[in-house]
Order: structure tokens, then sequence, then C-alpha cells
């Protein structure tokens, strides 16, 4: 007994030690966003954030419309039901909600566990596309002049490089930024728990030619949506209301998390809204950006954000997967674009099936396909069931 008390004793100092040489490295190393970290992510049981956890944020609100346009209901909704295959499926990788809309019809939808119609989840990277869709407004609004300016025009901590609005939103932009979901020392986890943005951003050079190859990298859109903030004078969320938001009928006030109280839009991730929202933002896309009367973009700039744009991958290879911000591939010879996030968030634009879904949830395999993860397909394929199609459209 007096051993195993002696071993007890020696494992808590060694470890007590262990502990403040960590406190100790981290206070020193000016890395102390890992404390938040921690806090909220080992100290909870799990080694990444969840898709609900917006409250330990500071967030800014997306109003709006007194009364917000509602889902119609398709004539066969109640009747629609996935079958035994699929609900495993979505078991699985732990949906929290599928939406299934059909010619401006909610065809179907279901959500699982804790998460209901009216419940908020992070968008993460299909924020992408939110930011890629409210520079579009500017540019048409002529808040931004040409999409081949220098972004030095609006960051003056930029004015000497070359890198374009066009570069950001192709992702082509040769900053030695570090895209990593799992480094705790890497881009995305200084931004998500860190409370200077723009701090973190100092770090980084530009040290690659822009405008030639597609390097997918969060810390690019955060950029745009420093851009998007100068050229407009008002914060993301701000312009989201007027731009985006209010336009659609979104039903519920999104909520845009902050890097710090009154600070910057992770513009990159982190707009918390509804599965049924998320839709409408689609079914402004699948409307080519216009609203009733309302021409909120370009037609050109539509065109171009929603196919591949004309560079290289890093293989060498043409660019056959990404626009202006806006994901994109085909099914069964029908082409489609998608906004995508981490773990499997998607709202996907079918145009020539007039449909939108929306498939949000925990987890995602890990599988991909010329750059698209596989179950992408498995959500259109049940869709497409679900709304009357055949497998091919």
């Amino acid at each position: 007994m007096q051993k195993l008390i002696k071993f007890g004793k020696r494992l808590a100092l060694t470890l007590g030690i262990v502990l403040l040489v960590l406190v100790g490295y981290i206070y020193l190393s000016g890395n102390t966003y890992m404390f938040f970290m921690i806090k909220h992510t080992v100290f909870k049981g799990r080694l990444g954030p969840t898709i609900d956890e917006y409250p330990i944020y500071h967030n800014r609100e997306v109003k709006t419309l007194e009364r917000p346009f509602e889902w119609p209901l398709h004539y066969a909704y109640t009747e629609k039901a996935l079958t035994e295959t699929e609900e495993a499926y979505h078991n699985q990788y732990s949906s929290s909600a599928f939406v299934v809309i059909k010619k401006g019809q909610l065809v179907f939808e279901q959500y699982w566990d804790r998460f209901s119609d009216t419940s908020r989840t992070n968008s993460w990277s299909m924020a992408k596309s939110i930011v890629g869709h409210m520079v579009g407004c500017a540019l048409k609004d002529g808040d931004i002049t040409s999409l081949d300016e220098p972004i030095g025009n609006y960051l003056k901590e930029y004015k000497d490089d070359t890198v374009t609005i066009r570069d950001l939103l192709m992702m082509s932009a040769g900053y030695n930024f570090y895209e990593s979901y799992i480094d705790p020392f890497g881009y995305t986890a200084r931004t998500l728990y860190g409370d200077d943005l723009k701090k973190a951003h100092e770090r980084y050079e530009l040290v690659d030619e822009s405008g030639t190859e597609f390097n997918y990298k969060s810390a690019i859109t955060q950029l745009l949506g420093f851009v998007v903030e100068e050229a407009t004078g008002k914060n993301l969320s701000e312009y989201a209301t007027e731009k985006l938001w209010k336009p659609i009928g979104a039903s519920r006030p999104a909520l845009w998390s902050l890097d710090d109280e009154g600070g910057h839009e992770r513009a990159y991730c982190c707009f918390n809204s509804t599965a049924r929202d998320f839709a409408k933002f689609g079914f402004l896309y699948l409307n080519k950006g216009i609203v009733g009367t309302d021409t909120l973009i370009d037609l050109e700039y539509f065109e171009q954000a929603t196919k591949p744009t004309d560079i290289k991958l890093l293989s060498g290879k043409p660019n056959d997967r990404y626009g202006y911000q806006w994901w994109c591939s085909s099914y069964e010879g029908e082409d489609f674009f998608y906004a995508r996030g981490l773990n499997g968030q998607y709202t996907i634009v079918l145009p020539a099936s007039q449909m939108i879904i929306v498939r949000l949830g925990e987890t995602q395999p890990k599988t991909d396909v010329n750059g698209h993860r596989t179950d992408l397909a498995e959500y259109i394929k049940m869709s497409k069931r679900l709304g009357g199609l055949s497998s091919g459209g």
C-alpha cells in the first residue's frame, strides 16, 4: 500500500510538472489561444469543435425581415420517407438535418437527435460561398471596381502585393497560409480559437505566383472578408443582412461568430443558421442571384462563380472542381455546384433538376473521388429518389 501511495504521489508530481511546463510554454510562445481551445475541446472530452457550439463565441446577428419567406410544402411532403438503408447512412455519419427542395417546394426534411428545423448549426466552410456572394454584390454596386484590382487597393497592409480579388475568389493566391484541421498551431486553430484575425495574418507572406493554381486555403476567404468590409464600409453581418438574409426571406436571424467582442467575422466559417435557411441561399443561386425583381449579382459573375475557373490544379491538370468560392461537379451527367463545409455541411444546387439539397451533420466519410467526398453523391441519389426523379435526373 505504501508503494502504491508513493507511486501515486510521484505520478501526480510528474503530471503537475508537465502541466506547468505546458502552461509556461503557451504563455512564452504567445499561443495563448490554446487555453480557450483546450477548454472547449480536451476538457469536454473531444479533440475538435462541434457544429452547435456558437454560444461559446461572440456573435453578430444577421437580421431577417419581419415577414420571412416560408417554404411551401410539396403535395407529397408527408408521404416521403428515407429507406432503411438511407436512414442507416445518415445515422452512421451523425446527420443533424436533411432537407430537399424541388421547384421551390419543400419535398422532404428530417432532423436527428437534439436538432430541429429551428436549430442553428455551423456552416463551416459553406460560409466561403456566402462571402463569395457578397463580393459579387459589392462588384455589382460599384463598391468593388474590378475583380482584377490588387487587394492592396482596399487593404493597406497588402499594398505592395500583386494579388487580385479574382485570385482570392479562385483560391489561387500565393500566400503561405497553412491549411490544417488537426495541427493546434495551424491557421485554422489560431483563428478559430484566437481573438485577433488581423494579427493572425501578419505571420504569413506572399511566396508563390498567384492566379495560376488552385490551392484551397481558408485564410484566403478571410482576406476576401476583409476586402468586403473595407469596400462597403460595413461589417460582414450588416452586409449579409442587406444583400442576402433579408432578400431571401430567411426565417431566423443567423449568428456569425466573431474573433472578439465587436470584432471581425470569421469569414471562412462559422455562419450559424438553420437547414431551411441555408436552402434559401441555395435557392437564390438556383435563380442565378435574382429574387423577384431584385438582381443581387450580375449574370456574368454568377456564371463565373458556379463553374470551374481556367486555372490548374496542383497536379498540373485543369481545374475541374472550383469556381469563385463554390465547388463544382456533376452527377450522372448533370452539372451542379455546391457550398461545402467541414464534416459534410452541404448546400447543393442542381439547376437541371430544379433541386436544392441541404445536409448538415457531425461527420462524413474520409474518401474522395476527384476532390469531392463520396457522401455527396449519396445525398444527391437519395434526394432524387425523394423528389421523384430517376437516378439520372
